[in-house]
């Protein structure tokens, strides 16, 4: 991962800013979160759990089906063994690596140890870092470690490590989401095995590594104690795929992420050559300002070490010390000494060598649609409530129920203030906003006296855009964008009525989620909503379909939606549904019908 020239920007952006303002990139410079009193933060840490969840697709949690783990191959050494492993995270997706185990019947703490982008892996052994050697040592404090391996790494064939697109981010299937799942699934494997104590588990990992260490350690609480390496920064935010969950940081930054484990033990590993420099002076003392809100000053600590980017024998002997403290008892102490080890050959660490893959299992093709087969069965048992959070955090506006850095109510990125509707004016003749081409449905509207006003959107500058990586963790796309203005357009005008059509009225459906309308006439112009490919050219919002898109927005807004120029798949959403296109004549007659109700 590479520091790019950095752009100074401050959290200030997250709420509306002008269509020329600089688009939020990985290595933009954020201010650090400041909170003032425990409810605010613990407000906000709330949000954060679950929209880590939301946007690596596990929002619903996918049911967790057998692991049927094959622990194989072990060869015992001075004061631990080391054995080959893989499990199943999804049915037919293997998880691979290896299980480092203390010599004895424990039972034994244990430790999740990902990986980052070293060029072997889980069995790099250099200076900079060696993953056996931490394992090997942790086995012989009398901990047992799982070492997995990264989607596309090592013995981790059946995806690769650039697995992912438009049409699976629809349905929250990504890298990024995937190697969280895998690891909580780790979690479940380790507390799976008889000699693991299950209220005893920890995780460490650098760089990639770090990143899912405290993605993991935010939103399981399984993780007791976390030791992400060389990660946590204000001005990088991680350079890979695998780390960039599209939605995740449009309103957050990754210290704000890692302080979401508070009050459990944190420790904030930092080198003087890299982008995690300034920890001591910047990240550190914000972390440290959320555990004293919690009285749990003495649970989170930092250290720095000069080096390049690593997980070098300083840091790795920190962790030590830090892990046994609080999963062991230890006593409290800088560093526990790296004992001298050897690491076995390569062939004899990696699960598949000279074997074929299991019997069953998937081809990418075939992983892909058992996700959306599955999202698509569960959504049908999913409670509305769980499909509104969904939708809200694909439509990045879940975080106007809770507190945002500088202060409570902070609107969600494009998104006028929760309060504003409250402070427009009421009418019992409802004004008409109009979004897209509606033909002569708005010289109509006016000719029978109502008040017509033609939204605003915002202007995007694909090319600025482009050049933008993972574009979508950080910004909303257009098809969100038009969302947010029509939102605000709502919340300006309360009771309005909503007239759109083609790409705007597909935007309007889901706005109406958020700030429903008096009522909404939508000519969606023939959008078949069964479609991927639909989705994917006219209304790609990462997310959107695990949520439940157009169904959950109907229910949401219950008899206000009238979609008409309707293709195939809004059967059964709530709506009432017209096939063919509606007559300005026809549009002017159903707003003058609501205009006679009473004000809903």
């Amino acid at each position: 991962m590479r520091n790019l020239k950095p752009v100074t920007v401050t959290l200030a952006l997250l709420a509306a800013a002008p269509a020329s303002a600089q688009y939020r990139t990985l290595d933009d410079h954020f201010a650090p979160p400041r909170f003032t009193s425990r409810a605010d933060w613990e407000a906000r840490a709330a949000y954060l759990r679950e929209h880590v969840l939301a946007s690596a697709g596990l929002l619903p949690m996918p049911p967790k089906t057998p692991l049927n783990p094959v622990v194989f191959d072990e060869t015992t050494h001075d004061g631990y063994s080391v054995s080959k492993v893989y499990f199943e995270s999804l049915p037919g997706f293997y998880v691979t690596g290896n299980l480092y185990k203390p010599a004895g019947e424990g039972p034994f703490p244990a430790v999740l140890s990902p990986h980052g982008h070293w060029a072997y892996g889980r069995l790099e052994n250099s200076a900079t870092g060696s993953l056996p050697g931490r394992g090997i040592n942790l086995a012989r404090l009398g901990m047992v470690v799982f070492m997995p391996d990264m989607v596309g790494y090592n013995d981790s064939r059946q995806l690769p490590h650039t697995f992912g697109g438009k049409r699976e981010s629809l349905w929250g299937l990504s890298l990024a989401g995937l190697q969280l799942w895998n690891n909580i699934r780790g979690l479940d494997f380790l507390q799976s095995l008889p000699y693991v104590r299950k209220d005893a588990l920890g995780a460490t990992g650098a760089s990639g590594g770090g990143s899912q260490t405290f993605l993991l350690a935010a939103v399981d609480e399984r993780v007791a104690v976390s030791v992400p390496v060389n990660m946590i920064s204000l001005h990088m935010q991680g350079g890979c795929l695998c780390e960039n969950m599209p939605g995740l940081r449009l309103d957050t930054t990754n210290v704000e992420i890692a302080a979401a484990i508070a009050p459990r033990p944190l420790l904030m590993v930092s080198a003087t050559g890299d982008w995690t420099r300034d920890t001591l002076e910047k990240e550190y003392p914000a972390v440290r300002a959320i555990y004293a809100l919690l009285g749990a000053e003495d649970r989170v600590s930092a250290v720095r070490f000069t080096a390049e980017h690593n997980y070098n024998k300083d840091s790795r002997e920190a962790m030590y010390a830090w892990i046994a403290r609080w999963l062991q008892g230890a006593p409290a102490q800088p560093r526990l000494e790296e004992r001298a080890f050897s690491v076995d050959r390569l062939q004899d660490l990696l699960v598949f060598h000279g074997r074929a893959l299991p019997e069953g299992a998937l081809t990418p093709d075939a992983i892909t649609a058992g996700w959306i087969g599955a999202a698509r069965q569960q959504l049908t048992a999913t409670p509305l409530s769980v499909r509104a959070s969904a939708l809200r955090h694909a439509l990045a506006f879940a975080a106007e129920r809770a507190v945002t850095p500088g202060g409570a109510g902070a609107a969600a990125p494009g998104a006028a203030a929760p309060g504003a509707a409250a402070r427009a004016p009421a009418r019992r003749r409802p004004a008409v906003l109009i979004a897209g081409d509606v033909g002569g449905a708005g010289d109509a509207l006016r000719a029978a006296g109502f008040t017509v006003r033609p939204i605003a959107f915002a202007a995007f500058d694909a090319e600025a855009a482009a050049r933008i990586k993972h574009f979508d963790t950080y910004n909303r796309t257009p098809a969100s964008q038009r969302v947010a203005d029509i939102v605000s357009a709502l919340r300006a005008e309360p009771n309005a009525v909503l007239v759109a059509a083609g790409d705007e009225a597909l935007a309007g459906a889901l706005a109406s989620a958020i700030a429903p309308p008096r009522l909404a006439v939508l000519d969606v112009k023939g959008f078949d909503a069964g479609r991927d490919e639909e989705f994917v050219a006219r209304v790609y919002i990462p997310g959107l379909r695990r949520a439940g898109d157009f169904w959950t927005a109907a229910d949401l807004a219950p008899g206000r939606l009238v979609i008409h120029g309707a293709g195939e798949g809004f059967d059964g959403t709530g709506a009432r549904i017209h096939r063919s296109a509606l007559s300005a004549a026809d549009i002017v007659a159903l707003v003058r019908e609501e205009a006679k109700r009473p004000l809903r």
